[in-house]
């Protein structure tokens, strides 16, 4: 009898070890720093869309240059295969050169089915 109280006592420590750091993973999580907008190049298989990562880094330099700005951004790659997401954090522009941004990335990128965006998430932690 001593050791099924025992046994009992110790599996429902345990449940509430394992919940407690639930909670804090979750409070962590809830602290992570939203973009604005995010552009992800994913892979199925066969690696990223090299020729349209090439563009793309090509159109943020010449946006850049074009609207006199600098664009604020975290490049996380995370996956295997080279899968890389662009977090931009839109802070430094005015509302008309955010809506021009996205939507030239959008049409450039329109072609590659290797690309995904995302608005106002967390960036993704990179590979280790």
């Amino acid at each position: 009898m001593k050791k099924l109280f025992v046994l009992i006592l110790s599996f429902h420590l345990l449940a509430c070890h394992t919940s407690q750091k639930a909670a804090t993973t979750n409070v962590a999580e809830t602290k992570t720093a939203i973009n604005q907008f995010t552009v992800s190049f994913i892979s199925i298989g066969s690696g990223p869309d090299g020729s349209a990562k090439t563009s793309y880094n090509a159109f943020i330099e010449s946006f850049e240059k074009q609207n006199k700005v600098k664009l604020v951004f975290d490049k996380v790659n995370w996956g295997r295969e080279g899968e890389t997401d662009y977090c931009f954090d839109f802070n430094e522009l005015n509302q008309s050169l955010r809506n021009a941004f996205v939507v030239e990335t959008k049409k450039l990128l329109a072609n590659s089915k290797l690309v995904r965006y995302f608005d106002n998430t967390p960036c993704r932690s990179p590979r280790k």
